[in-house]
């Protein structure tokens, strides 16, 4: 009897520790589908639009903080509040709608006075100015530089610790920093200076998962933490939820979680000195997802995308040929063939399957007009409209690419093989021939600005109204019927051929008020659930993060981080892999550390990476001149180790790894549109095949190893020419080594103790571990993944 009450005893204590905590709140609903982005506010007067985080906002009951005074205004479509140097470094706010408080996290902005002094070397110069990407290349948005008694020109810029790209502007002439030997190619025959701000991130405190415990699971905390925020969705976890003693963060995860298929735990620490990185744990039905099994197409941290521009990918139907064959036109720059039967082909044949790839992004594939447009005077050419980015119907796909049937039977075949089609979308402009500009002009910015001047490539100074060319108007979006006219288009595409979501063209070029208007229509079109959107942006990580939140885009590619990866891997240049550590530090600082911004290997608007690392392409030289000019080939094959580098970094860090069109065979090609060649699928060399299957190899890592895509980042030690870093979740830790030299290199270092474990080598590098030490010998350009 006493055995029998023993067991009994003991069966209780079990299910009593097996049992969740409740919050006693509602599991799902549409305020809690997608997760409240973490907000980054500046000193001062801020605005938060509830839109971006409460579907209705005349639902609203209040806001709340306990850390900061919060007023709801505007017929509570806004939240104002003033940050100080005393608002503590993380603060939680609570929109109240009946009776539920749906959080938003907030850090205070770290923006320090930074002052840049510029050595004229002798020279004295009426005006001197600051260009990059600390004022979105706009000198006008940074104060003059003023010369002191020393003879140096001095300005006062307020920036967050980072990297930045620059150039000088004297009298009105940009170019690279003499005085800054840090330079990157910009590929136009001139140089980017690089700009390295100082900060306390050494003091932060910082996260990494640690360990698994029934309905709990615990984080390790390494420098002083005074307060610590976790979130389950968009709820901020109550105290008994959350335990913090000597260095470890226990979490209990709610009752709640376990009536939805996916949802996410978020936390952070803080300290005087500043906010951790942000812990990601995904959950499957209320546990900890542990396996790759559980991870499926619409699990957006997931996703490895590939881009292609149909005219340049396959041509599957010569049916719908039509090339312009026209004098006016130079062959490079006419239609090619590509088509949506095509690339269902390549679908079919399982392809992207084999590369390890479940998202495309398809360049745009509205009609667009017949004839040819622009020019180019040293090549004497216009251009055909190939690439699909003069959209002269909002319905209709382009009869050169097919049919709207033969795209909604892409979008199904692509489902079938768990593939997600991302739709390139063009909101910012139309061409002439667009029937609404015919009827409308009054619905387009003004060609010409009010002092005469023509509002052309005034890509900075006018970034909301200039246009791209003559011939491309840009839509007024200070008007709300085109708000409302183009944000419809948009839902059309979703709607009719079932798409998963878009890449956005020229996204700084459209005000905010579009995309949260689109986001909205997303949402209450998808019963409350956002689709995945990425934009493009050039520009500063401020500007770049503006767009970035709950109501507007999931993310941008990440152009800032490629640009030093893309020439630090080529090896041209000053190449520094310590730059691309702390640029990428940056970005995971700006971003999240579990961010989905898009880190790409290569674009249609750059050179090739190949014909950089080929030495093919010049260093400084103007790449889209040496394009017209004379072929780019590849002349050093080493150039594909290089490459394999460079997808072994996007496959590996956090993000949406980018695969640009042929980037996995080493397709070569100077700038726009030399970089635009025909993809191949047969006739491949050894070295093509090699770097397809290294790349295929990662990108399958990644998809079958949770650590690669939701494990946290630690760069371990980083060198000019080698690195090495961690991704850690739970008990899983991977290890990524480069050796970006000419020569092979024994690398080694002591683990931390939470990162030892047993490892086998992906690409059979000899290694050792023992006592904690990593000892490992790579051949020069490769890469070691340690999983």
């Amino acid at each position: 009897m006493k055995t029998k009450l023993s067991t009994l005893l003991l069966a209780v204590l079990v299910l009593v520790s097996c049992q969740k905590q409740a919050l006693n709140l509602p599991a799902e609903g549409e305020n809690n589908l997608n997760l409240n982005t973490l907000l980054t506010l500046s000193q001062g007067e801020n605005i938060i639009v509830t839109q971006d985080f409460i579907s209705n906002p005349s639902e609203i009951d209040s806001v709340s903080s306990a850390e900061i005074a919060v007023a709801l205004t505007d017929k509570k479509y806004k939240i104002q509040l003033n940050v100080t140097p005393e608002t503590p470094n993380f603060f939680n706010i609570n929109i109240w709608v009946k009776g539920v408080p749906y959080a938003i996290p907030c850090q205070k902005s770290d923006k320090v006075d930074y002052v840049f002094s510029f050595n004229p070397q002798g020279k004295t110069y009426k005006r001197v100015q600051i260009a990059g990407q600390m004022n979105d290349w706009a000198p006008n948005l940074s104060p003059d530089f003023v010369l002191n008694e020393e003879g140096l020109y001095t300005a006062t810029l307020y920036l967050s610790p980072g990297t930045y790209l620059y150039q000088m502007a004297l009298d009105g002439d940009w170019n690279h920093d003499p005085n800054n030997p840090d330079k990157v190619d910009n590929g136009y025959g001139k140089f980017n200076s690089i700009l390295q701000v100082p900060g306390n991130a050494d003091k932060f405190p910082v996260l990494t998962t640690e360990k698994i415990a029934g309905s709990t699971f615990t984080v390790s905390v390494q420098n002083d933490a005074k307060s610590i925020f976790a979130y389950w969705q968009n709820y901020l976890l109550p105290e008994n939820f959350v335990k913090f003693e000597n260095g470890k963060i226990t979490v209990t995860i709610p009752q709640e979680a376990g009536k939805v298929d996916r949802s996410f735990v978020r936390i952070w620490a803080t300290n005087d000195w500043g906010v951790s990185n942000d812990i990601l744990v995904p959950l499957a039905k209320g546990k900890v997802l542990t396996k790759s099994a559980q991870i499926n197409r619409h699990d957006r941290h997931a996703q490895i995308m590939y881009f292609m521009l149909v005219d340049r990918f396959k041509n599957g139907n010569t049916d719908n040929d039509r090339p312009l064959n026209s004098p006016e036109v130079h062959p490079k720059v006419d239609y090619f063939g590509g088509d949506l039967a095509g690339l269902q082909q390549v679908i079919d044949e399982g392809y992207f399957k084999k590369l390890g790839v479940n998202t495309l992004w398809i360049s745009p594939l509205n009609q667009n007009p017949e004839g040819a447009y622009g020019y180019y005077a040293p090549k004497n050419t216009k251009f055909s409209p190939y690439h699909g980015y003069w959209p002269i119907s909002f319905s209709k796909v382009d009869h050169r690419f097919g049919s709207n049937q033969e795209l909604k039977d892409l979008v199904s075949h692509a489902h079938n093989n768990d593939i997600n089609i991302l739709l390139d979308y063009v909101a910012h402009h139309v061409h002439e021939l667009n029937p609404l500009f015919q009827n409308h002009p009054e619905y387009f910015t003004s060609l010409y600005l009010p002092d005469g001047s023509l509002n052309t490539q005034r890509w900075n100074d006018q970034r909301l109204t200039t246009w791209f060319d003559t011939f491309i108007p840009t839509i007024d979006f200070a008007n709300p019927t085109m708000i409302e006219m183009m944000t419809d288009s948009a839902i059309y595409w979703i709607n009719e051929f079932k798409i998963d979501g878009f890449r956005h063209d020229a996204c700084k070029h459209v005000d905010l008020p579009f995309w949260r208007t689109l986001t909205k229509k997303i949402k209450e079109n998808n019963e409350g659930r956002n689709l995945y959107q990425i934009g493009e942006t050039y520009g500063s990580p401020e500007l770049i993060n503006s767009y970035l939140n709950t109501g507007m885009l999931d993310g941008q590619f990440d152009f800032n981080v490629f640009e030093d990866a893309n020439t630090s891997f080529a090896g041209v240049g000053q190449p520094d892999l310590q730059r691309v550590n702390n640029v990428l530090q940056s970005s995971l600082k700006t971003y999240g550390s579990h961010n989905l911004m898009g880190y790409v290997s290569g674009n249609h608007d750059k050179p090739r990476f190949m014909a950089l690392a080929s030495g093919d392409l010049k260093f400084g030289e103007d790449s889209k001149e040496a394009g017209w000019n004379r072929e780019i080939g590849i002349t050093d094959s080493i150039a594909y180790d290089k490459l394999a580098l460079m997808q072994t970094f996007i496959l590996t860090v956090p993000g949406v790894p980018v695969i640009y069109y042929g980037d996995e065979i080493g397709l070569t090609g100077a700038n726009d549109p030399d970089c635009r060649r025909m993809m191949k699928f047969d006739g491949w060399n050894a070295r093509e095949q090699k770097l397809f299957d290294k790349t295929a190899k990662l990108a399958n890592l990644r998809n079958s190893n949770p650590v690669l895509i939701y494990g946290d980042f630690i760069s371990l030690k980083v060198e000019k020419d080698s690195w090495i870093y961690a991704r850690k979740y739970f008990d899983k830790t991977a290890i990524v080594i480069f050796n970006n030299s000419d020569q092979a290199k024994e690398l080694e270092m002591e683990l931390p103790a939470n990162l030892q474990g047993s490892f086998k080598a992906t690409f059979g590098s000899q290694f050792t571990l023992e006592g904690g030490k990593l000892k490992i010998k790579l051949e020069p350009y490769s890469s070691e993944v340690l999983l």
